[in-house]
Parts: structure tokens; C-alpha cells; sequence
């Protein structure tokens, strides 16, 4: 992956510290915290070693995940690996006929198991898509929310960028908003996830990252206030280089910090295809990058 290994997580004063939220069998309400609270998504706090369910049976001493001092799981993005082969993932063509086979869907598994454990993703396993010589995800997940931030529709990925999203939200996103509008970001247009097709759709064209559950577009994000900030609308070379516009700041910010860990972004800069929103992938595992 582009990114160095970096751990998932950030260090917030003890009196902004949301509460846990509850486990994701226990169903919860979802609502937006009050204007100005700086309500951030955080990791889960570390299980208790040989306690029921899937996160207490992680080894800890696994490679993708640790558990740092303060009993806090921590996800390792450069060690978790990948569903597929990213070398021959470009020269396949959108089709959901072939299938994963039982040893695929497990290891696929066990990586989601990481990611959950160690994140506050509100995100539902849903059953295999496909397979590895087309479209497909071996153990999707349905996310409905990054910690504290909705995602709207809930968007279905692959693990990997789920865990990569969340690290952008919470080390990106928020304090962007925090710094520009005094508040936190609580939702997340989900403009495209999931989509068995070519790139922008044209047939016969290169798979798209979006076949593989591994890229995410985003239209516009909404703050504690209601407030919201459309890509189409907002976006503003010259209003966020003289500091003008606080929208356009905050949308240049949360993109250029994306290039971070994301193989591609692209938005209005890049080109008219884009110009309603962000669109973010892991690529073919850091062989190039793309920032636009």
C-alpha cells in the first residue's frame, strides 16, 4: 500500500472523549451530536483476552493488529493485506460469474475480524459477491458509519478500505471541521461504492476499483449543524488559496490529506467526470499513485 505503516487511532483530551459505542449486535440509535461537540470517531477499547465473541478470540500478538498501552487495538494498514492480486486485478472484465472458494472467504474473513475489532465501524458482514476472476468482494461489509459519522447510503467495501477510510475520517476529516466550523462532521454522502462495471462505465473499458469493493465516492459531507458541503457546490481552487471560503478550505484540506493514504484521489481538479465528487482507491497495491 502508499501509505508507510500507520497505526489507526488518535489521541483525544479526556473530557472530548466520546463514550464506547455498544457492540454491533446490540442495536443502537443513531443521532448527531450537538453543534459544536467534538464528538470524533474512536477505536473500540481492547476485549478482555478469553472472553466471548469474535474480537476476544484475536491473538493480539497477530501481525495486522497490536494493542497499544493504553489496552486500545490498533490496526496496522501496510500489514493487512489484501483480497486479491493486485498485478492481474486490472486485466479482468466486470462479471459476477466465477466464485471464491471456502480457504478464500475465511482468510478474507479473519482480516475483516481485525479491521471490526479494532475500529468503531458500524459495518454488517454480508455474504460473498462474486469472485476472484471479475467482480467481486470475498467478505464485504455493509458500512453504515465511521464512529460518530453516518455514512449515507451505507456504502459496501472490502475491509481493507473500510480500515483505510475510517483512518481518513479520524485523522483527516474531523479536524478539518474542528479547526474550520468549531464542529464535527456527522455524515458522509456515499455517492458510489460497490458497482460490478468498467471505469466511468464504458464497456469494454478497464475494470474499475469500484468492481472489487475497493474504492468509495463521496458527494458532500453534512456538520453537527446541519450544514451541509457539496463537492459540486463548494469546491473552490481560488476561494480556499486566498482562505475566503471555510467550504472550499475544508474540501481542499480533506483531499489533499487523502493522497496520504489513498493509491488514487481524484475531484473537480482532476477532471469534468469528477467535478460532483471525490473519488478515493487503494489501487494496485502502491505501484503508482494519483492525486488530482
Amino acid at each position: 500500500m502508499c501509505a508507510a505503516a500507520t497505526l489507526l487511532g488518535i489521541a483525544v483530551a479526556a473530557a472530548e472523549t466520546p463514550l464506547p459505542r455498544p457492540k454491533p449486535d446490540i442495536p443502537a440509535a443513531s443521532k448527531a451530536p450537538a453543534s459544536g461537540k467534538r464528538s470524533v470517531p474512536l477505536p473500540r477499547p481492547k476485549p478482555p483476552v478469553g472472553g466471548n465473541g469474535a474480537a476476544a478470540a484475536i491473538a493480539l500478538e497477530s501481525k495486522p493488529i497490536t494493542a497499544s498501552r493504553r489496552g486500545r487495538l490498533e490496526v496496522k494498514l501496510d500489514d493487512l493485506g489484501r483480497e486479491r492480486d493486485p498485478n492481474v486485478a486490472s486485466d479482468l472484465r466486470p462479471s459476477e460469474n466465477s466464485k471464491w472458494t471456502s480457504a478464500q472467504i475465511k482468510q478474507a474473513r479473519d482480516r475483516c475480524t481485525f479491521v471490526l475489532a479494532a475500529t468503531n465501524l458500524d459495518a454488517k458482514p454480508i455474504k460473498p459477491i462474486g469472485g476472484p476472476k471479475g467482480c467481486g468482494i470475498a467478505a464485504p461489509v455493509k458500512v453504515s458509519s465511521f464512529g460518530a459519522v453516518r455514512v449515507r447510503p451505507a456504502a459496501t467495501l472490502n475491509c481493507t478500505l473500510a480500515a483505510t477510510l475510517y483512518k481518513w475520517v479520524v485523522e483527516e476529516v474531523q479536524p478539518a471541521a474542528l479547526k474550520g466550523f468549531k464542529q464535527p462532521v456527522v455524515e458522509i454522502n456515499s455517492y458510489a461504492a460497490y458497482q460490478c462495471r468498467s471505469r466511468r462505465g464504458v464497456g469494454g473499458g478497464r475494470i474499475s476499483e469500484h468492481s472489487f469493493g475497493n474504492a468509495l465516492d463521496i458527494g458532500a459531507f453534512k456538520l453537527a449543524s446541519g450544514e451541509t458541503i457539496s463537492i459540486l457546490k463548494d469546491w473552490s481552487g481560488t476561494g480556499s488559496f486566498f482562505g475566503v471560503n471555510k467550504k472550499a478550505r475544508f474540501l481542499t484540506r480533506t483531499h489533499k490529506g487523502a493522497c496520504k493514504s489513498f493509491a488514487t484521489v481524484l475531484g473537480p481538479k482532476a477532471n469534468k467526470a469528477h467535478k460532483n465528487h471525490f473519488h478515493f482507491d487503494l489501487g494496485r497495491d502502491g505501484r503508482y499513485k494519483i492525486c488530482q
